[in-house]
């Protein structure tokens, strides 16, 4: 075996990226390189570390959403170490995973297993293996005992011991020259510019949809919606797009917005800003007569001028949801009737008497990004251990960029006793920070940025909350939303503000933490989290 990882060890590859890392491996001597398409999606600039520390910047030649494969070419000034890939394997075959998982730059990990299974996921085959795997893994090798590749490592079941999944050589080699050749999957399809078109858009595996850009027209005469139907079901995640006011409130009325977790009959939700600055969620569970208005506010986030634009943002989560109107929170939404999930259409003219025979509103980058459980709902103590110097905390091995970590946090003890804290750390990575944010037991909240472990954390918030419980006897529940470079704080239910996630990774691990402050914890206590669940947009790493 270790003949084999010698022998294997230079056709590895580290892929950085401004989000954070995978691997990736070596098929041809030319400087073409397989990872993972999940590895590289969104990632920004991309970087490709040889094991002799080399640094290339590498082109991306092709992706397949579908298969998660991406085919990437560097230049190299010599030959590289193309592996092979294997001719058949077997259930019980001896195999070693390789790769550069936690931001390990420096050094490539060997770990050893066996296959377990086979499976078949959405049409893609997979080696099930018990070799352990880690974030980073992912587009690494699986190889057999002849150094041959079986698989490439893709993800770990994160709710079970030693479950990972490769997907096969044959899937890898068979996509290949295909790859070579610069043919990525097919792109999601743009709507065409008619009223309630049916969109043949092919949604992502991770279930999304998106971005689609195009126009609604107006038939204020038919009696229905204006609308365009996409092939997207939502329960949990999220849908946006920006909408372009079609004319002035002096030419006439206009409504614009989302309906969502449709129906086959005529049942959803609505949300829908106006030309008068409000915001409307309804709810239907039948004919015209059973709509309920569940809200109605005016908002001075809402553009009413010609040439304006509406960013509207819903998220979805059981029987909440949260509106977000040109970037800023406007309000909490109650998603507790109707279904839990259905079809999403993008509305032109929602109301009787709204718009205008010949006129259309735009959309743009209309997107569904469906929320997967990463990890949870999990309880446990937090040991605290003031003397060591570390923040007390519970690891989830999970990755989050976009999404949401929430749990309830049991106050330890009274303020008389000691001080306490209790939150999250989030968007870590080895050696490269993190952003965290805890309350603490004189009713305050605190949100922290770490971007090197030789310079002081910032304190990028610290304000005080009447939200915070600090009774011996309560507890507080923080869920924190990610969206790229914001954040939003909610403490027991209520927002709370907004969060600065400019600094620091765009995605990374995340921990339930307890004692972050020095002096806070007591020997032999422990703060105790429930249902500790966190929601992430696409696969963890």
């Amino acid at each position: 075996m270790a003949d084999v990882v010698e022998r294997s060890r230079a056709g590895v590859v580290l892929i950085a990226a401004t989000s954070g890392s995978g691997s990736g491996f070596v098929v041809d001597p030319a400087g073409y390189i397989l990872t993972n398409e999940h590895v590289i999606a969104g990632a920004g600039r991309l970087t490709v570390v040889l094991h002799n520390g080399a640094r290339l910047v590498p082109q991306v030649v092709a992706s397949d959403e579908a298969r998660d494969v991406a085919l990437l070419k560097i230049t190299a000034y010599r030959p590289l170490t193309a592996l092979p890939f294997a001719k058949q394997v077997r259930e019980g075959d001896e195999v070693v995973a390789l790769g550069y998982p936690l931001d390990l730059e420096d050094r490539m990990t060997v770990t050893r297993g066996i296959v377990s299974a086979f499976r078949t996921i959405r049409g893609v085959a997979y080696v099930q293996t018990d070799a352990a795997t880690n974030p980073g893994n992912s587009g690494g090798p699986l190889l057999n005992l002849s150094g041959e590749v079986i698989g490439m490592n893709t993800s770990v079941h994160r709710d079970a011991q030693g479950i990972g999944y490769a997907i096969r050589f044959d899937v890898l080699s068979s996509r290949l020259e295909i790859l070579k050749s610069g043919v990525s999957s097919a792109p999601t399809a743009s709507p065409t510019p008619r009223a309630s078109p049916t969109p043949r858009a092919t949604p992502t595996p991770r279930g999304a949809f998106g971005p689609v850009s195009g126009s609604i027209a107006h038939n204020p005469d038919d009696g229905s919606i204006d609308q365009y139907r996409t092939s997207a079901q939502l329960g949990d995640g999220i849908v946006e797009a920006r909408f372009l006011n079609p004319y002035s409130a002096q030419e006439g009325e206009w409504s614009s917005g989302f309906l969502f977790r449709q129906g086959v009959g005529n049942e959803f939700h609505a949300i829908i800003v106006d030309e008068s600055g409000r915001w409307y969620h309804h709810l239907r569970t039948g004919d015209v007569e059973s709509t309920q208005r569940l809200a109605v506010d005016i908002s001075s986030h809402i553009s009413t001028s010609p040439a304006g634009s509406n960013h509207i943002r819903i998220l979805t989560l059981g029987d909440e949801g949260w509106l977000f109107i040109n970037g800023v929170y406007v309000d909490r939404l109650d998603l507790s009737g109707g279904l839990d999930s259905g079809r999403v259409s993008a509305v032109g003219s929602y109301f009787t008497g709204h718009g205008i025979a010949g006129k259309s509103t735009r959309f743009d980058d209309l997107t569904i990004r469906p929320f997967r459980n990463a990890y949870g709902p999990r309880d446990g103590p937090i040991a605290h251990d003031p003397d060591d110097g570390f923040i007390d905390e519970h690891e989830t091995y999970a990755t989050l960029g976009d999404g949401i970590v929430e749990a309830r946090f049991l106050n330890p003890y009274s303020a008389q006793e000691g001080d306490w804290s209790s939150g999250f750390l989030f968007r870590y990575a080895t050696f490269r920070g993190f952003h965290i944010v805890v309350v603490t037991e004189d009713g305050r909240w605190f949100h922290y940025l770490r971007t090197d472990d030789a310079d002081p954390d910032q304190r990028l918030a610290g304000r005080a909350s009447t939200h915070i419980s600090t009774s011996p006897t309560g507890s507080n529940h923080i869920r924190i939303i990610t969206m790229g470079g914001e954040g939003w704080l909610f403490i027991n239910g209520a927002y709370v503000d907004r969060l600065d996630l400019s600094g620091g990774l765009e995605s990374g691990g995340v921990s339930a933490v307890a004692s972050y402050f020095t002096g806070h914890g007591i020997s032999g206590k422990s703060t105790v989290f429930e249902e500790l669940t966190i929601w992430s947009v696409g696969d963890t790493r």
